[in-house]
């Protein structure tokens, strides 16, 4: 007969919010609930940060617009540690909705809010947990991450240009590099930017045609018509539309199955330090 399942017990939820009213109306709605155990109530990016390590929420109430540095920028900082929480952004601005479901929100409340639009958020929250495997000490967004791998990718990226939502086909980006906080997508001769973070967009890309060749650029394999070697391992790539771009030495080898496979290209060529 097998052993029972532990209780696993209370989600730990953690809120951050600039505005005093908010964070205690999100507050007062989550102590009613038996099943959340709040854990924090911070004003800003840099107050979360200096919570103790030992708190690791299952569950972020998560403003966009927060002095100095965003909920985004929050959300980096906790992947920096290893820290995947669930989050439910609570904003007044609509216009974040996509980066927001982007960044693998589960919800995105508008302020203000009902108590049935909150318990329908708090809901789905809920749902997406695992109690079976939280008792194992397994979250159930690392099982769902496992099975993902396995689906198509998706073959449209969506990204808000001029208070609008655009439909971008794979297929036909270029080229992806970071600037500052912003990502620009360059698809055919137009450049998108998006605060999408790197890691989030290469997720969503199909790995037979996209690969990292630099720590802030992504690059569409079947664009690339010649390369040069530099100094210390570097390479010089030239894409079709006449960019040129950077293969740093660490993501060389990455490169290079790629090449193979699209171009017939053997391996890389060295070329000597001096």
């Amino acid at each position: 007969m097998p052993a029972p399942v532990a209780d696993p017990g209370p989600l730990s939820a953690l809120i951050v919010d600039d505005e005093p009213i908010a964070r205690a109306r999100l507050g007062f709605l989550l102590a009613r609930d038996p099943q959340i155990r709040i854990v924090g109530a911070c004003a800003s990016v840099a107050q979360c940060e200096r919570l103790d390590a030992s708190i690791v929420p299952d569950l972020v109430f998560l403003d966009v617009r927060m002095p100095r540095r965003d909920g985004f920028d929050l959300l980096e900082s906790f992947r920096a540690r290893g820290i995947h929480p669930f989050v439910i952004f609570v904003t007044a601005y609509a216009g974040y909705a996509v980066n927001a479901y982007d960044a693998g929100a589960i919800d995105y409340l508008l302020k203000p809010f009902d108590d049935v639009r909150f318990e329908k958020a708090l809901a789905r929250a809920k749902a997406a947990f695992n109690p079976d495997r939280i008792a194992r000490g397994m979250r159930f967004d690392d099982a769902a991450r496992t099975s993902l791998e396995s689906r198509p990718v998706p073959d449209r990226l969506l990204v808000s240009e001029d208070g609008q939502t655009v439909v971008i086909p794979t297929h036909d980006i270029e080229l992806i590099q970071v600037i500052g906080k912003y990502a620009k997508l360059f698809v055919r001769q137009h450049c998108y930017l998006t605060r999408q973070s790197l890691r989030s967009i290469e997720a969503r890309l199909d790995k037979r045609y996209f690969v990292r060749v630099h720590r802030s650029t992504i690059v569409n394999v079947e664009q690339i018509v010649a390369f040069q070697s530099l100094l210390h391992g570097d390479c010089e790539l030239v894409l079709k539309r006449g960019t040129c771009v950077t293969l740093s030495r660490r993501f060389r080898r990455r490169l290079e199955p790629f090449l193979r496979r699209c171009h017939g290209f053997g391996e890389l060529p060295e070329r000597p330090s001096f």
